[in-house]
């Protein structure tokens, strides 16, 4: 099956990478800022706290394993031994580079805001990490996204590859409200790290369209030296 390429201009990408930053931006600003955003973001988790069932935890926690940073690296690590057992190193590196690279940029960004965990009466989890953002919603946003994008460049049906996306959003949306639900983060911090991961997203889908073009620079190159 052919893969068909997947482009985006450089003023697309300058766009949708500019707005998510944007938003990241005002979000982080105001949550440091506007004291009403603290309340809000407590209020919205005292009240989810309230009325969370048992099922919808169970189901919420299983959501929350499928959109974890360290399965997703799992999952994206495996993904490129199989691309380096098939001589696609380049790809295997790049695709490495950005999920690893995400999760670092994540992880630079909770210490530089420093913002607590919630705090819940009798918790469902207690972490030790910063919460501000979301690690689970930026690493579902790139890990879905990428993968949504290799749907549309690989299936030669429309309908599938509009499923994909489809089926992408719902599992991105679904990570972030189960943070909420179970009272990990903040409504605040699933925003910033949906920003986050819409960026970083833009930055890795455009390292693996120049990635993929250099690699058919080179095979061209070496069909003419051959003929």
């Amino acid at each position: 099956m052919t893969a068909r390429p997947l482009r985006f201009s450089r003023f697309q990408a300058l766009t949708v990478f500019s707005g998510a930053v944007a938003a990241f931006m005002l979000v982080a600003a105001a949550v440091v800022m506007v004291p009403a955003v603290e309340l809000t973001d407590a209020r919205v988790n005292i009240w989810v706290h309230a009325h969370a069932l048992p099922v919808a935890i169970e189901l919420m926690l299983v959501i929350s394993f499928l959109g974890a940073p360290s399965t997703l690296t799992a999952v994206t690590a495996a993904i490129a031994s199989v691309l380096m057992y098939r001589h696609q190193y380049r790809q295997s590196i790049v695709l490495l580079a950005v999920v690893v690279g995400g999760n670092l940029l994540n992880v630079g960004l909770k210490h530089l805001l420093h913002r607590g965990r919630p705090a819940i009466e009798d918790p469902l989890l207690m972490l030790p990490t910063y919460s501000f953002p979301s690690g689970h919603a930026m690493a579902a946003t790139v890990f879905y996204g990428l993968a949504a994008a290799y749907a549309v460049t690989h299936l030669r049906s429309r309908h599938l590859a509009q499923s994909a996306i489809l089926a992408a959003v719902i599992m991105i949306t679904l990570v972030c409200v189960s943070r909420v639900y179970l009272g990990v983060h903040y409504l605040s911090d699933v925003i910033a790290g949906l920003a986050e991961g819409i960026a970083w997203l833009v930055v890795s889908l455009t390292a693996l369209e120049y990635v993929s073009d250099r690699g058919k620079i080179s095979a061209d190159g070496r069909e003419n030296s051959n003929s």
